[in-house]
């Protein structure tokens, strides 16, 4: 018996904060490349690893728009 999701729709994964996490990635095996999310979900709630919230370090709101290389907390490969 296979644990594996089914493919529901394709998943095209973009480069974002490795601190960047949504529960999916933990669930569905096509989405656990750290540093890389699936953002087309429009209800996605994602949380930063660094402060296990919705708000990364620097008190602002995680998303894949939003964790990028100008705030001071954003960690890359």
């Amino acid at each position: 018996m296979s644990t594996q999701m089914p493919d529901f729709r394709p998943v095209e994964l973009r480069v974002t904060c490795l601190s960047l996490r949504h529960k999916l990635m933990y669930v569905d095996e096509r989405q656990r490349s750290p540093g890389m999310v699936d953002a087309e979900s429009s209800t996605r709630i994602y949380f930063c690893m660094r402060t296990q919230e919705q708000l990364g370090p620097d008190d602002q709101p995680v998303h894949p728009d939003a964790c990028t290389p100008s705030r001071a907390c954003h960690r890359c490969v």
